[in-house]
């Protein structure tokens, strides 16, 4: 950040900084009211002449280990969380330094006040469908509303490829920056649990915020489902005074925050199945194409042709509207949204290279969403349903088998990698293989290529294959690559000079099909 005289404490308002000197000890040497500083920032390697440094532990290293080095590239202030010896500069110590940095680089990327409206989902599932619902809303609306999640970032103007679902604080800075510069109105954030745990978003102020279900994910990094819980729950802190936060009723992992969130925020509750949801939806009819429904939201009730299926759909179009509505969307911009919206990458996305059988391609890599997908594929498929699934290495690997126990909704099962990182492919394989209930129909095959060809060479008319797990994404991380590699690309590439077909009897004895005891 090459910014100018920055005042060091008018970067963080409100707080009184407690200076030390460079012994860690006594009188300061140097008065946060008269330090200017060039920029900020938390990475060592980045300080330039004239930076502060901002201490933030993180999940791989501690910045306070690296105080050395800021000081050695110019740093003339640290911030940090607990006093250090030794330090040839003054350091001011503050109760979190991710808080700190989020806020101070904020400061200086946009100003002490955000003239930005900032809305945040987080959830297990759903985070991305009800982002681009709400988005197309907007635009309905005519507004220009950028985007930050897992698919995309947008600055409303234009779009890139994200590569987290919620970037640095620093990035999201600058994000809020361009859409400034673009001069944007609004924006959409999908805000993940590993986010709310390392304070990214503590810079912004929501005006609205929705959880759109709490399930299994991980716990590889959380440990247990209290602290996931807890760490979706801390969205609320984001919120502007008397903001609403919406709450999925339908959801266990909603119900169990309702209590436990009175006095934190203005709660809505919406639900297509719960009772005493405020907001409400109820399907009216659908078919594999498309389903038609109706909202009942705070301003009335409207109805929609939603062209997304699956009653999980029809949950994020309710949340989705719900929110619009709290920022003053009217019904027929709502409306017009989500008509308008035919799909989003990777989220049942249909792959038609005219072959006798459907293709699908989703997202769905918990046990969830695999759940739901299949359940809706399956109100709709004349013949058989057909998975191709796998787990991601170095993630929770208690969730593997119940993958398994999810994909037994299905005909046949078809094991594979998704994206195996560092772990054994064949390793993951077996232990999701291990979770199959007994009779289930499956084989394997560690190349995802060569599963996604065996799946649609026993495919036949009437039947639907879903390749589930990576979705939009285009790559695949074996050890330490990342080799191009997309479902839906594949998938064309296969169905393309794919002609004739061999019974599924033939095919079952010539791939060795199992069936689990």
């Amino acid at each position: 950040m090459n910014v100018t005289a920055l005042n060091l404490q008018r970067l963080l308002p409100g707080v009184d900084f407690c200076a030390h000197s460079a012994t860690g000890t006594g009188t300061p040497s140097v008065d946060p009211v008269d330090l200017f500083v060039n920029g900020v920032t938390a990475d060592s390697r980045q300080v330039r002449p004239g930076d502060v440094f901002v201490a933030v532990r993180g999940t791989q290293s501690d910045g306070h280990a690296h105080i050395g080095d800021a000081v050695a590239n110019g740093a003339v202030a640290v911030v940090v969380q607990q006093a250090q010896s030794n330090i040839p500069v003054p350091q001011y110590v503050v109760p979190c330094s991710a808080t700190a940095f989020a806020k101070m680089t904020m400061t200086v990327h946009v100003g002490h006040r955000c003239p930005i409206v900032n809305v945040g989902i987080t959830g297990t599932n759903g985070k991305t469908t009800t982002s681009w619902m709400l988005r197309s809303m907007m635009q309905a609306a005519g507004l220009r509303t950028g985007l930050i999640g897992t698919i995309e970032s947008s600055d409303g103007v234009s779009s890139s490829v994200s590569t987290m679902t919620t970037p640095s604080a620093d990035a999201l800075a600058v994000h809020l920056k361009t859409l400034m510069q673009q001069q944007a109105t609004h924006n959409v954030m999908e805000i993940s649990s590993h986010a709310l745990v390392q304070k990214r978003c503590e810079g912004i102020r929501l005006s609205a915020a929705a959880i759109t279900n709490i399930t299994q994910d991980h716990f590889d990094y959380h440990g247990t489902a209290d602290a996931y819980r807890a760490a979706k729950a801390q969205i609320a802190g984001l919120l502007h005074p008397d903001a609403p936060l919406l709450l999925n009723m339908d959801d266990p992992g909603c119900q169990f925050l309702l209590d436990r969130m009175v006095g934190s925020a203005a709660i809505i509750s919406y639900g297509i199945q719960h009772p005493d949801a405020e907001l409400r939806a109820s399907l009216l009819h659908r078919t594999h194409r498309s389903q038609r429904l109706r909202l009942h939201l705070a301003q009335g009730d409207a109805e929609v042709r939603l062209r997304l299926i699956g009653q999980h759909n029809v949950s994020n179009s309710l949340v989705a509207a719900g929110l619009a509505e709290q920022l003053g969307i009217r019904i027929r911009d709502i409306v017009e949204g989500l008509e308008s919206l035919h799909n989003v990458p990777g989220r049942l996305e249909r792959i038609d290279e005219g072959q006798a059988f459907q293709v699908l391609v989703d997202y769905a890599h918990t046990t969830d969403a695999l759940e739901r997908c299949l359940a809706t594929i399956r109100e709709y498929v004349p013949g058989r349903l057909i998975c191709v699934f796998g787990a991601g290495g170095n993630r929770d690997q208690s969730k593997r088998p119940m993958m398994a126990e999810a994909a037994a909704a299905a005909d046949l099962c078809i094991v594979t990698s998704d994206n195996p990182r560092n772990e054994d492919p064949q390793q993951i394989i077996a232990q999701i293989t291990a979770g199959f209930p007994r009779g289930t129909q499956f084989t394997t095959r560690t190349d995802r290529r060569e599963a996604i060809a065996l799946a649609f060479e026993l495919a036949e008319a009437g039947d639907v294959v879903l390749l589930a797990g990576k979705g939009h994404e285009s790559i695949q991380e074996i050890g330490r690559q990342q080799l191009p590699f997309d479902d839906r690309v594949v998938a064309r590439e296969l169905l393309r000079p794919l002609s004739g077909s061999r019974t599924l009897h033939e095919l079952s004895t010539a791939c060795a099909l199992n069936r689990s005891a």
